[in-house]
């Protein structure tokens, strides 16, 4: 059952998930950005559906099942997801460190490390490197995923 602050099981790893280095990582990174940052439990509670993140290049995959209170962590793809990002692992890890401010991914112009790594981001979805599916279909679901994911804000 949730409540205000931080819950044990707001994370958990799915059976099997254990065996997915990404799926394990994920879950930690997200377990200490809820410990760390209560007020992302939040954003955690308004989701309802799954991401599937896809690293091509370590050729593995996780999948995020929202379930409003808790979040379970799938290793590789399940069922059909409402989102699905694919690109290198370095870039879908950046999103922990996306700047957030106002609740949006927005860098400070005055801080050059939080430009370079939206411009990066951006410009790996531009060129294709970074593809995104499902997102336009909901934006909201896309930026608490982009707020929870992060380590800032």
């Amino acid at each position: 059952m949730a409540t205000r602050g931080h819950t044990p099981d707001a994370v958990v790893l799915a059976p099997g998930a254990e065996n997915n280095g990404f799926a394990s990582m994920l879950a930690e990174l997200l377990r200490q950005n809820f410990e760390a940052k209560p007020h992302k439990l939040k954003d955690l509670r308004a989701m309802r559906g799954t991401v599937a993140l896809v690293a091509d290049d370590a050729e593995v995959a996780v999948t995020l099942e929202f379930l409003g209170d808790r979040l379970v962590v799938h290793g590789g793809i399940r069922n059909v997801p409402d989102v699905t990002m694919r690109g290198p692992a370095d870039v879908l890890m950046a999103m922990s460190n996306m700047p957030v401010r106002w609740g949006l991914p927005i860098p400070r112009r005055d801080e050059p490390e939080e430009m370079a790594l939206v411009a990066d981001v951006f410009a790996k979805m531009k060129s294709g490197a970074l593809a995104s599916y499902g997102s336009l279909l909901r934006p909201g679901f896309l930026l608490r995923l982009t707020r929870i994911m992060s380590v800032n804000g």
